[in-house]
């Protein structure tokens, strides 16, 4: 009898915990705030005080990634595998919990913005789309997208898994949108249809119907904003609309998010300054304001993933104290600091045991670098007619670890231009490059049962389609 109840507790504290975790009791917080050449994304994490820890992450472009399902990562028989594999366009700084391209939320070099709020969710099922675990579809938006426009179309041709979370997105230019899965689609709030720029744990087109009740919106209730019974999307309605220009954007965005905060201070506190490309950020545990600034940071493939603490003491600029990625911080940051604050059901309800999530989870990024997954690398060539006086094309790309680089040649590979915007998605490929003359041209290809389909484009013209074979 006594081992039945202490097995019941433990199940009943599992439910609470799945609860806790996959449903809307924490309280997160995301806006944009834009008048005159202000450009502000913030962001609240709420987790009931439980220290949450986190790695900020310095994401290279042009780095070649496999998909992950979270099934996949959690499960014996790996069900349910990712197919999809990408070569980022963009580098990014993420904030990440659970280690290497499972961000919570973050920025591109682009000024795209993402980030997650815990809400009920039904995601997307279908055989033939590419599939993804939610964190690191987040990656593969802040990877390849720009606008908000393209993350909206991507959004409806994604199957995701994990746990219920609905997104906010921000471009450059101030476009935002609030997405959602429900009933197993994609719904988006964007435009028109997202007059404030703000989402929490509500559905957003349930925050307007209660937005109306509020004096300014057209109902009878004071909206203080110091009132923690006023939905904090009325309070940031109110915020936005009373900002002046004149003030400081980056520190009113802070005072936006302590009024926001839910009981206590929020864990995490960041805001992204979008003309600025300044990113700055504080914890519960460590509250000194620190940055990065993204004009000083190399995204160049050249350049190693790096990473920094969340919970670093000393504020400032964090850029000096950054480091190389390694599997072992993955490892060491799991084990020291997210394995005591959740409960072990967590990691191991798909049937696998702490240790085997612990070697997924901190070595998933290694199929990167395996030959057998680059299959885009060598060189390409193809075989002109001459009687056509068709032109000699020779395609190279080279990695190195799991870093790319794409040259082109029309000499037989004597002479090679070094590309640019290298993009992979799945087997089509786009980059640009420069001739001696300055001219722009743009390649963009994709590969066919082992050829690659080569069309090359200048600024107005077309220069024809070529099929390239692997010479080695």
């Amino acid at each position: 009898m006594k081992e039945k109840r202490t097995l019941l507790a433990l199940f009943v504290s599992f439910l609470l915990f799945v609860n806790f975790f996959e449903n809307p009791l924490s309280a997160c917080s995301t806006f944009k705030l834009q008048k005159g050449n202000t450009l502000i994304y913030g962001h609240n994490l709420n987790e009931a005080d439980i220290g949450v820890p986190g790695l900020v992450f310095i994401n290279p472009r042009g780095i070649f990634k496999t998909g992950k399902t979270w099934s996949e990562l959690t499960t014996p028989e790996k069900l349910n595998p990712s197919s999809l594999c990408w070569i980022s366009r963009y580098g990014s700084v993420t904030f990440n919990n659970f280690g290497r391209d499972f961000p919570d939320g973050g920025m591109n070099e682009a000024g795209l913005f993402i980030w997650e709020m815990n809400e009920d969710a039904e995601y997307p099922k279908g055989d033939s789309l590419p599939k993804l675990n939610q964190m690191n579809w987040m990656q593969y938006v802040l990877d390849n997208f720009s606008s908000v426009e393209e993350v909206v179309q991507g959004a409806l041709e994604m199957e995701i898994d994990g746990w219920g979370w609905h997104f906010f997105v921000g471009d450059g230019k101030g476009n935002t949108a609030a997405v959602a899965f429900i009933n197993g689609k994609a719904v988006v709030e964007t435009g028109e249809n997202m007059p404030v720029p703000a989402l929490f744990n509500t559905p957003y087109k349930r925050e307007l119907e209660l937005l109306k009740y509020y004096k300014g919106f057209g109902g009878n209730y004071e909206p203080d904003i110091n009132d923690p019974k006023v939905p904090r999307f009325v309070r940031s309605a109110v915020l936005i609309e009373n900002y002046q220009p004149e003030q400081n954007a980056v520190d009113y965005g802070f005072y936006m998010l302590k009024t926001l905060r839910v009981n206590d201070d929020p864990e995490w506190s960041v805001i992204f300054d979008i003309p600025e490309k300044k990113v700055y950020f504080r914890t519960r545990l460590n509250p000194e304001i620190k940055m990065l600034d993204m004009n000083e940071i190399d995204f160049s493939k050249s350049q190693p993933v790096s990473l920094v603490n969340i919970d670093e003491k000393e504020g400032g600029n964090v850029l000096p104290r950054v480091h190389e990625y390694s599997n072992q911080i993955v490892r060491d940051f799991t084990t020291s600091q997210l394995f005591p604050i959740l409960p072990e059901a967590f990691f191991t309800r798909g049937g696998i045991t702490k240790e085997e999530y612990l070697d997924r989870i901190s070595m998933h990024t290694d199929s990167y670098s395996l030959p057998e997954n680059q299959f885009f690398a060598g060189i390409w060539k193809n075989k002109p007619d001459t009687t056509k006086d068709e032109m000699s094309v020779t395609f190279k790309l080279e990695t190195q670890v799991d870093a790319v680089k794409a040259f082109v040649s029309n000499s037989d590979g004597k002479d090679y231009y070094t590309t640019d915007h290298l993009q992979l998605i799945g087997n089509n490929l786009k980059c640009t490059f420069k001739t001696k003359g300055g001219t722009l041209l743009e390649v963009q290809g994709e590969f066919q049962n082992g050829r690659l389909k080569f069309d090359l484009f200048g600024i107005e013209d077309y220069f024809g389609t070529y099929f390239l074979d692997k010479v080695e």
